[in-house]
């Protein structure tokens, strides 16, 4: 775990024999009264995409967020573009709550920005 401030907990995802860094995933702006938080994850080694190391990480981290923090709702935001981190939130339970629509520009084209949430009581069943 790396060092942390009080509205966040981050994680490194790294291989289990070596300990070689594949990405990071984590909390941030936790709010502990509404208890929720919102997640970040990046794999930053493109040769490891595509293996199922963010959906493992993603299910650990909910676990980590609803067991041991006592969270009740997890969010996240993920481009239109990225179907397969798209698909893997949806593997872990996230719902499509709403989109920005066309909120960025990239590479001559707008995207919509999704937001998707995953509460206590969903992560259960």
């Amino acid at each position: 775990m790396m060092e942390q401030r009080p509205d966040t907990r981050g994680f490194v995802i790294a291989e289990v024999d070596t300990e070689l860094y594949i990405g990071q995933i984590g909390l941030d702006a936790i709010d502990w009264k509404n208890r929720c938080g919102r997640i970040g994850i990046v794999i930053g080694k493109l040769e490891r995409c595509g293996q199922g190391l963010g959906t493992e990480a993603m299910r650990l981290l909910c676990e980590y967020a609803f067991k041991e923090l006592n969270l009740n709702r997890l969010e996240l935001e993920v481009y239109d573009f990225n179907e397969r981190a798209y698909r893997s939130y949806l593997k872990c339970g996230f719902v499509e709550e709403g989109r920005l629509r066309q909120k960025l520009y990239r590479n001559g084209r707008y995207a919509d920005v999704i937001q998707m949430g995953l509460l206590r009581s969903e992560w259960t069943e």
